[in-house]
């Protein structure tokens, strides 16, 4: 299971500031202080306002709108470098893929495999499904597809989440990888946006074709659908519910399902510890074989034929 960690920050109790006492005299004398800093900066707002014309009549009013479309595209070309983004085209579908871990991570200082067993790296497999689905949807020419990572940067799924609202996405795939000490663990499950968010009801539509549909290539559907809900509780503990439980709960979910704005689903493919789950995603072959069930879930997801 992709590992998430919650962090709430509490403001330290805040004591009011010991009162001085001051006599009558020094209290009129701090009165007239004050009143000749008003008038100062009285003077100072007039006269920078008077300046302002000045500088508007001589300059132009193309001016200040030219430096702030300036400003405005040095900010979008950084958010998108940043984001690896790819920009969308009018009348095709956004879709974001995520692909889990990938980047050097500041908090441990250094590359953020994720989970690792038997020499493979879950972000090396996220990423190269992810790459492939790209490739897939790109050619389609229905699909504007974007990667919220490219794994050459640490981003946070909150900044993942944000890239994929920005761009307008109309769903958010996250590829993960579970873990377990014990290889005897398999199979494929998916977390869906929960009950509480208005976009659950598509959020399970998706993961239901997802879990079918790697039913169908031999792994193994973990709990009663493939399909569940995670929440974080206290001290981070991991609440797992399946997405037969429609009750609504407060507690967070996955980060990127909420930042994201649109359905969303993070697929736990299987378990990079089982030596039979790597079988079928792992490899060049094993991360297209994915990356093409991803694809053919989502033509059926918006209701388009497969060319």
């Amino acid at each position: 299971m992709a590992k998430g960690r919650i962090v709430r920050y509490e403001e330290p109790a805040r004591r009011a500031p010991e009162r001085s006492v001051y006599t009558g005299r020094a209290r009129r004398r701090r009165r007239r202080r004050g009143r000749g800093l008003l008038f100062a900066l009285a003077a100072l707002v007039l006269a920078s306002a008077a300046a302002f014309v000045v500088w508007h009549a001589c300059a132009g009013p193309g001016a200040g709108r030219a430096q702030t479309e300036g400003d405005e595209a040095a900010q979008q070309e950084s958010g998108s470098a940043a984001a690896g983004l790819a920009a969308p085209a009018d009348g095709r579908i956004v879709v974001a893929i995520d692909p889990g871990h990938g980047g050097v991570n500041p908090s441990i200082g250094a590359e953020d495999y994720g989970s690792e067993s038997g020499g493979l790296r879950e972000s090396e497999i996220t990423l190269a499904t992810a790459r492939a689905l790209y490739s897939l949807l790109e050619a389609d020419g229905r699909f504007a597809p974007l990667l919220t990572a490219d794994g050459t940067a640490y981003l946070k799924p909150s900044e993942r989440g944000a890239a994929a609202q920005a761009a307008g996405a109309e769903f958010l795939l996250s590829i993960h990888l579970n873990y377990d000490g014990s290889s005897d663990s398999s199979g494929f499950e998916c977390y869906a946006a929960p009950p509480r968010l208005a976009t659950n009801a598509d959020s399970v539509r998706f993961g239901l074709l997802a879990a079918r549909a790697f039913s169908g290539l031999g792994l193994r559907l973990r709990g009663t659908t493939g399909v569940r809900y995670l929440y974080y509780g206290w001290n981070d503990e991991k609440l797992i519910y399946e997405s037969t439980d429609a009750t609504p709960r407060s507690e967070p979910t996955f980060t990127v399902l909420e930042a994201c704005g649109c359905p969303a689903v993070l697929c736990e493919e299987g378990f990079i510890s089982s030596s039979g789950d790597m079988a079928l995603l792992a490899g060049e072959d094993g991360c297209q074989t994915a990356a093409e069930l991803y694809y053919q879930c989502l033509c059926e997801y918006f209701g388009l034929e497969e060319p």
